[in-house]
């Protein structure tokens, strides 16, 4: 790409990798963050920090300008952007989408503020989605829970081989989850087959390549099977603006929309790197570092149920055949959430039109049906 280039006033590929951050009173982990994504092995010099502060209230805002006069001094150039808003957005979906209109990198990468990468991530998912020339590449990410001493790796339908010190970690969808007893046992040994089936072994399940994932062939669309974990990937980011790829205003699952568009509208392949972990991601279970999406009411139920369903009419709209695939497990994940609170008559009415919604969908296999027409049982009962 030329490196003149220029798109809607602003100029690409300044810059290897952009970087965007949302973050709202996040003094306590941003620092953790920042020192992560400053010591990547592909040097800071290719790399541009997008931060959009969302009103914080703390020492966010300080620490931002700290970083940002020392870095962009050491680099001669505005490596440290930074966005501070002035009317609090309620969502990391509002910092996100104002900060993808001051990209200046061949490609785009996300990080939370309270999560970091391993030291060669950048370096790693750049070298790789050159290589193959794609459009999106990304790998696993390890779940933290650092106030119970536990990691778990991510979820893949492929069979891996991740070594020590990954292997002795547990899967965070099947074998990690927090069911126990006679339930738990139920979803590990039977539900979770059912949903997710067993490992593909491929030729290569090292890196497993998706040149067209519109023809949905099956040991590739199984990729639909990973959560979304948009963070663990890297984007062209041509891609992401010529097709003008936004995050929906919800503060719960609006990633999954946002990668399943992307993933749609790519033309030259996917890139999944089945036995590299490129994120860290944490789990925080204290009060104060809970973030909106960890608090649960209403309108983080309600958004939840709201992205799902725009996910279903996105798959529909292009004719995306097995939607079921990563739809199935968020729907029976939204039973438990929907239950962890005292939800009001009215409250359930606006989640039953969203199922009504749902229900009229395209392509609705019959798990999918099955699982709403269950959803409806409990909306009217309880």
């Amino acid at each position: 790409m030329n490196n003149n280039l220029r798109q809607g006033g602003i100029s690409i590929n300044q810059f290897k990798i952009s970087i965007i951050i949302p973050v709202y009173n996040g003094e306590k982990y941003l620092p953790i963050t920042l020192d992560s994504v400053i010591n990547q092995t592909i040097g800071i010099e290719n790399l541009e920090i997008i931060i959009a502060n969302d009103c914080s209230t703390d020492n966010t805002k300080q620490i931002i300008e700290d970083y940002k006069e020392r870095i962009n001094n050491e680099t001669n150039k505005e490596t440290i952007k930074s966005i501070h808003l002035v009317e609090n957005m309620g969502g990391a979906f509002g910092p996100r989408n104002i900060a993808l209109n001051h990209v200046n990198g061949e490609y785009l990468m996300f990080i939370d503020s309270d999560d970091t990468y391993p030291l060669d991530a950048c370096e790693t998912l750049y070298n790789k989605i050159n290589e193959y020339e794609c459009d999106i590449a990304f790998g696993r990410y390890l779940r933290h829970y650092p106030e119970k001493n536990i990691i778990r790796k991510s979820y893949t339908p492929y069979v891996d081989s991740l070594k020590k010190p990954y292997v002795d970690y547990l899967d965070d969808l099947v074998k990690g989850s927090n069911l126990n007893g006679f339930i738990g046992s139920l979803w590990k040994n039977i539900m979770s087959r059912f949903f997710y089936g067993k490992s593909i072994k491929k030729e290569n399940n090292e890196e497993i390549f998706i040149k067209d994932f519109k023809a949905e062939k099956n040991d590739e669309i199984a990729i639909l099977k990973i959560l979304p974990s948009f963070w663990s990937k890297i984007y062209r980011t041509e891609l992401i603006r010529e097709n003008g790829i936004k995050f929906p205003e919800c503060i719960s699952a609006e990633d999954l929309n946002f990668l399943l568009e992307s993933y749609i509208k790519s033309e030259k392949g996917i890139l999944f790197l089945n036995n590299k972990i490129v994120y860290n991601y944490f789990m925080r279970l204290e009060d104060e570092d809970k973030s909106i999406t960890k608090n649960i009411n209403f309108r983080l139920v309600h958004d939840s149920l709201k992205a799902y369903r725009l996910s279903s009419e996105l798959s529909d709209e292009y004719g995306i055949r097995n939607k079921d695939l990563f739809l199935n497990p968020y729907l029976l994940n939204w039973i438990s959430l929907w239950l962890s609170r005292d939800n009001s008559k009215e409250e359930n009415k606006v989640f039953l039109n969203e199922i009504e919604m749902m229900e009229h969908g395209k392509k609705n296999g019959l798990k999918y049906k099955l699982i709403l027409k269950f959803i409806k049982v409990l909306l009217k009962i309880k």
